[in-house]
C-alpha cells in the first residue's frame, strides 16, 4: 500500500511538473506575442508605417480590417494606404487599454484588446476615438508576425 502511494504521489509530481513547464512555455510566448503586438503600436504611433514591417507578415495575401476602407489585401498595400493617411497627421497615439489578452496555440496565436487613439491633423483639427483590436499572429522562422488585423470602433448609439 505504501508503494502505491509513493507510485501515484511521484506521478503527481511528474504531471504537475510538466504542467508547469508547459504553463511557463505558454508564458515565454505569450509575451513574445504581447511584445510583438506593443512594438508594432508604437511604430504607428510614431507615424512609422515602413517600421512596422518587422511585425507583420510580408504576405500579398494576408487582410487586414481597418476603418475605411473594407478590407486591406497584404501587407504592402496596407503599409502604403496607411502611409497616405498618415501624410495628414502631425501627432499620432494609440494606447492599448490594460486588457490586452493574449492566447498562444503552437505556432498560431491570438489577441484581443481595446484602444484609445488620439490624432492631431496637419491642419490642426483633433480627433479622439476608442475602440477594439484583434490580432491574429503566427510564428514564422521563429518570429510572432501578424497575419491578420481587425480594428473597429463602436456605432454610434
Amino acid at each position: 500500500m505504501l508503494r502505491r502511494a509513493r507510485t501515484i504521489l511521484v506521478c503527481v509530481l511528474l504531471l504537475s511538473n510538466g504542467a508547469w513547464a508547459a504553463d511557463r512555455g505558454a508564458d515565454k510566448e505569450g509575451q513574445a506575442v504581447r511584445t510583438t503586438i506593443l512594438k508594432a503600436m508604437a511604430h504607428w504611433s510614431a507615424l512609422e508605417a515602413d517600421a512596422c514591417a518587422a511585425y507583420y507578415t510580408p504576405s500579398d495575401t494576408a487582410v487586414f480590417f481597418d476603418f475605411t476602407p473594407m478590407q486591406y489585401v497584404g501587407w504592402e498595400t496596407y503599409k502604403n494606404e496607411i502611409k497616405k493617411v498618415q501624410d495628414t497627421i502631425q501627432e499620432f497615439n494609440i494606447k492599448l487599454n490594460d486588457d490586452l489578452s493574449v492566447r498562444v496555440l503552437g505556432k498560431l496565436a491570438y489577441a484581443h484588446a481595446t484602444w484609445k487613439m488620439d490624432f492631431v491633423f496637419k491642419d490642426g483639427r483633433r480627433r479622439h476615438l476608442e475602440g477594439r483590436l484583434t490580432e491574429v499572429l503566427e510564428k514564422q522562422k521563429g518570429t510572432w508576425r501578424i497575419v491578420h488585423e481587425h480594428v473597429s470602433v463602436p456605432t454610434p448609439e
